[in-house]
């Protein structure tokens, strides 16, 4: 398998650094992806004058990190860990403000100018509308990931861009790939917690009331009045999004593998198993490890009962 290529400020340097390390987890929201390089004799590599921000990207067998930005440069016991993420190495202000009459399409790009990002939206609609929505004590990512979780998406921050993509678009999609599981796999890990499920979820305010449904799921019914809603239809909407992203954490699968490049977060998959493990996935992350030629991934089940 070909080794890993490394693009910095848009130039191949992989002949001018001696990478020992280099693993790039790709999430499917709450966090940035990030990528760890551990370069051994990194003078060469310090010759470029490497700066907050500058733009890194590493190329392998297919798979591509998209472009990152360089965070954290720290030596370690002789050589040098350099840190990148997909968002840009600025200033995350904590503030509250009143958004009205606007959509989805414009607050996201709003919060992502205040970060010197892009906002991109799949599946979400960038055109839902708010009559009225209020920030609290928030930085924009964080707003725009408790946004999302209501609207039922997740918010991915990806080559420089906050991304809303919407987890039943993304369940609906064809699988990508197929993983065949067997009952005794040492490198996979099943874990149930159905438990927790939510059987319904409700809003009720004095402005709007809506509900939500999982028809296979046995447990608590959950009342929310503290959320402000504009009218019974978003009401109805965030109900089905609350419940959504709460349900879908009850059941996860990691697995891990040779390097996939396959593999990548909100990636649909199929499991064949005989095992409680069977069935329909979403990719939440996956963490590839270029050096050694491994990939391993969490997946969470799809939840498709919601009504």
């Amino acid at each position: 398998m070909p080794k890993a290529t490394m693009i910095y400020q848009g130039v191949d340097i992989t002949q001018d650094v001696d990478m020992v390390e280099c693993v790039h987890t790709d999430v499917s929201g709450g966090a940035c992806d990030c990528l760890s390089i551990r370069l051994d004799h990194a003078e060469k590599w310090f010759g470029w004058g490497p700066e907050k921000n500058d733009t890194i990207q590493i190329l392998r067998n297919g798979y591509d990190t998209g472009t990152l930005y360089l965070n954290t440069i720290a030596p370690e016991d002789g050589a040098y860990r350099i840190l990148a993420t997909s968002a840009k190495c600025v200033p995350f202000l904590r503030e509250s403000r009143a958004y009205q009459k606007t959509t989805l399409g414009a607050i996201m790009a709003a919060c992502a100018g205040e970060c010197d990002m892009g906002a991109k939206q799949y599946g979400a609609a960038a055109a839902t509308y708010y009559a009225y929505l209020l920030r609290q004590e928030e930085t924009p990512p964080a707003f725009l990931e408790r946004l999302c979780g209501l609207e039922g998406a997740v918010m991915k921050t990806f080559a420089g861009n906050f991304t809303a993509i919407d987890v039943l678009t993304a369940q609906g999609l064809p699988a990508m790939h197929e993983l065949n599981l067997e009952a005794d796999q040492m490198d996979s890990r099943y874990t149930d917690r159905r438990d927790i499920l939510w059987k319904s979820v409700s809003i009720k305010t004095p402005f709007g009331s809506g509900s939500a449904r999982d028809s296979a799921a046995d447990g608590a019914d959950k009342l929310f009045s503290h959320i402000a809603v504009d009218d019974d239809a978003q009401a109805k909407r965030w109900a089905r999004g609350l419940l959504l992203m709460h349900n879908r954490l009850a059941e996860s699968l990691e697995i891990e593998m040779d390097f996939n490049p396959g593999y990548t977060a909100m990636v649909r998959i199929n499991v064949n198993s005989k095992t409680a493990a069977a069935g329909e996935w979403v990719i939440d992350q996956a963490r590839h490890d270029f050096i050694n030629g491994r990939t391993r991934a969490t997946l969470l089940r799809c939840r498709t009962e919601i009504a």
